[in-house]
């Protein structure tokens, strides 16, 4: 049976004219391509995230914690997609993940999320507009031959995409599986069924890179085999 992915709604900065809680499309295309049904996990507070600044929204109730639990119990699989703001949801939904062994996957400000979700970490601005890119591959990234990461697309060396501005420090209680400089690429945690973040972007070559292809295989069969369980 194909498992259901749940995708968390971000608020679409593109659109200035109204607030909204949106996925984009590539996310959803990659999903279904692979073999699963995405839906969208949609945040809990009655605020306008667009209109909102991350520090200024009001706390997780345990009723907004509930809400949120319900959601991601409806999935076998969790995408944190890139975006530009990131909220106490984040935290608590990438938390519930590790607790769960519920794979996941961290894109871009997801990643960032992952390597921060239980920490006092900064993320830092890059001032290199080499790591903000339109291109589809724009750099190489080294994968480290002890990551599962490796053991997924069989390559130490992989060209990737690049659109963000920001960067970790440190990977929190993740490890590190692939770099590009002093840039933190990729991160995981090896022994669990799929737990890993990437700074780049595979849903935007989804159906025409190799190694997108594989990371999105992998993450559709772990969560098959977290459905079965």
């Amino acid at each position: 049976m194909k498992p259901i992915i749940g995708i968390v709604g971000i608020d679409d900065y593109s659109i200035k004219q109204k607030s909204t809680i949106c996925i984009f499309e590539n996310y959803r295309k990659a999903i279904i391509k692979y073999g699963g049904i995405p839906i969208v996990i949609l945040p809990p507070l009655l605020i306008d995230y667009y209109k909102t600044r991350p520090k200024d929204a009001n706390k997780l109730t345990s009723k907004d914690k509930e809400l949120l639990a319900r959601q991601i119990n409806l999935c076998s699989g969790i995408i944190i997609p890139g975006g530009s703001k990131k909220f106490e949801h984040h935290n608590f939904i990438c938390d519930y993940c590790n607790k769960k062994n519920l794979p996941l996957l961290g894109i871009c400000m997801g990643m960032q999320t992952m390597c921060n979700y239980n920490n006092n970490n900064k993320n830092i601005i890059i001032e290199n507009k080499f790591h903000n890119s339109k291109n589809n591959y724009k750099h190489l990234v080294n994968i480290k031959k002890d990551s599962k990461l490796f053991n997924i697309l069989k390559e130490d060396k992989i060209l990737v995409n690049s659109f963000h501005d920001y960067k970790v420090y440190d990977s929190g209680d993740y490890n590190i599986a692939g770099t590009c400089d002093d840039v933190i690429e990729a991160v995981e945690k090896k022994e669990d069924l799929f737990n890993i973040g990437l700074q780049w972007h595979p849903e935007k070559n989804y159906d025409i890179d190799l190694n997108s292809k594989k990371i999105f295989e992998s993450f559709i069969e772990a969560a098959k085999l977290y459905y079965h369980e």
